[in-house]
């Protein structure tokens, strides 16, 4: 079994992959629906938070389990104090 097999249940991998990464100006509003409805969301949020672990918001890109980069960064924000 792969630590991988979520992924065959995310809703966004039966969806467009241009919604979850808008343009500079573009809405992440569709997306979040699908998010909002994922059965693995949990495990997503876990895989993003082990890909960005304690990034600046700069290097973080696209929608996962529905939180937006900005959201991303603000929730591991008390992580990195905790940890200095």
């Amino acid at each position: 079994m792969s630590a991988f097999d979520w992924m065959d249940e995310a809703l966004c991998a039966q969806t467009d992959p241009a919604l979850f990464h808008p343009d500079r100006d573009g809405s992440y509003s569709t997306a979040a629906k699908v998010c909002g409805s994922c059965p693995v969301r949990e495990q997503c949020a876990q895989h993003a938070e082990r890909l960005e672990g304690g990034v600046s918001r700069a290097l973080r890109h696209g929608l996962w389990a529905g939180h937006t980069p900005n959201s991303r960064a603000k929730q591991s924000a008390p992580d990195r104090k905790a940890a200095a």
